[in-house]
């Protein structure tokens, strides 16, 4: 990582979740470590009737919460995105490509039309999470073409 990333401090409290998602994986075990590669911490462990793990709680950040659960995965079902918090998706998206397990992908960072750089990563299971980072250099210009582009009933917030 490079010596501009500030790493999401994880909050290891346990509170009601105001959104989580569920990823079927096939191995539990090397999801979770494939998550921790990703910057994820095991919270918890809920064992099932076969003394096996029935679900994994990972988090990431505060509001930055997978659940794994074994089970057959369907490839390309799942996406969810989370913001990167400060941490350094180049210096992620090295560490990754460099002990990706067989199966994995990691694509980016790279720019969006909407001012972010977005880091793809597909897990072995083929579920899907973006990390995501606003272009701060260019605030002012996402701000304007927010206003200039959008459609809705939404508040423009710097």
């Amino acid at each position: 990582m490079s010596e501009n990333d500030t790493a999401p401090v994880i909050d290891r409290t346990i509170y009601p979740m105001p959104m989580f998602a569920t990823f079927q994986v096939a191995d539990i075990a090397a999801a979770t470590a494939f998550y921790q590669a990703v910057g994820f911490v095991s919270l918890a462990v809920i064992p099932g009737p076969d003394g096996g793990p029935a679900v994994v709680h990972l988090r990431r950040t505060r509001n930055q919460d997978l659940l794994l659960v074994p089970g057959k995965p369907e490839r390309g079902s799942t996406t969810v995105s989370f913001l990167a918090a400060g941490q350094d998706l180049a210096g992620l998206a090295a560490a990754l490509r460099a002990a990706a397990p067989a199966g994995a992908r990691v694509e980016g960072p790279a720019d969006t039309p909407w001012f972010t750089s977005d880091l793809t990563i597909d897990d072995p299971d083929g579920n899907r999470i973006i990390i995501t980072a606003r272009r701060d250099a260019e605030t002012a210009r996402a701000m304007e073409w927010a206003r200039d582009t959008i459609q809705g009933d939404f508040v423009v917030e710097n």
